[in-house]
């Protein structure tokens, strides 16, 4: 009995050491998957933390190349705007501003009202002023009386060519400025037509068949006085 006692307390104490280290194997393996979860876990917020600065960081680059974009359209606007303006200045400076030869004759204008050129006598010399033609002769002129009130008659004026061509010249009563109150009148038989002009001078080309007549009608030195001169000329 004895020895069977013996047996048994044998078994329980193999019992209890392997329960004793079955435990001990259950704490460690508890241990270590603590370990684990908690590096997990840590690994896991880690990453977290690192994906939310990349969202962020990718939110403010999105944010920028929007800006930018904006900034860039609007820089094309002004681009844009800003050439429109440069042609119409452009064309207004080329429009506005003279160049040769038109600022040649300026020059000489300014040079010649400085002399004491008055100035309107440039303008008529440039309102009288043609290419040159190949005319017949020297010109016809006449000198005929300007009428002062009322309507010219018969025997005013001064006429060429047998009566063809009839020039008269009037000015209001009382009135002193010839050079800007005349009214010339020419009537050309021929085909009819009468021309009214107001000022002095006139010129005026007047188609007759196959030739133009070249007529100039100015004030005479003498007061009271206008000169009518006619040159005939082949046609082109």
């Amino acid at each position: 009995m004895a020895l069977g006692r013996k047996r048994s307390r044998e078994r329980r104490q193999r019992a209890t050491r392997w329960l004793w280290c079955l435990s001990q194997a259950v704490m460690i393996l508890l241990v270590f998957l603590g370990f684990g979860i908690v590096t997990y876990r840590g690994a896991e917020e880690i990453a977290r933390a690192e994906v939310s600065a990349l969202e962020a960081r990718l939110t403010a680059a999105a944010e920028r190349e929007s800006a930018a974009a904006g900034e860039k359209a609007r820089l094309v606007t002004e681009v844009e705007q800003a050439r429109a303006e440069a042609g119409t200045w452009r064309a207004r400076h080329d429009q506005e501003v003279p160049r040769p030869p038109f600022t040649e004759m300026l020059a000489i204008a300014a040079q010649r009202v400085g002399s004491g050129i008055a100035p309107e006598r440039l303008k008529d010399a440039l309102r009288l002023a043609d290419n040159p033609r190949r005319c017949e002769g020297r010109p016809i002129i006449r000198r005929f009386a300007i009428r002062f009130g009322g309507a010219p008659s018969a025997d005013d004026g001064t006429g060429f060519m047998e009566g063809l061509m009839r020039i008269t010249a009037t000015i209001p009563a009382g009135a002193e400025d010839v050079a800007r109150l005349a009214n010339v009148t020419i009537t050309t038989t021929w085909n009819g037509r009468t021309e009214s002009l107001t000022g002095l001078p006139q010129r005026l080309m007047l188609p007759m068949g196959n030739l133009e007549l070249d007529l100039s009608v100015t004030a005479s030195e003498l007061r009271g006085f206008a000169q009518a001169a006619l040159a005939t000329c082949p046609r082109n």
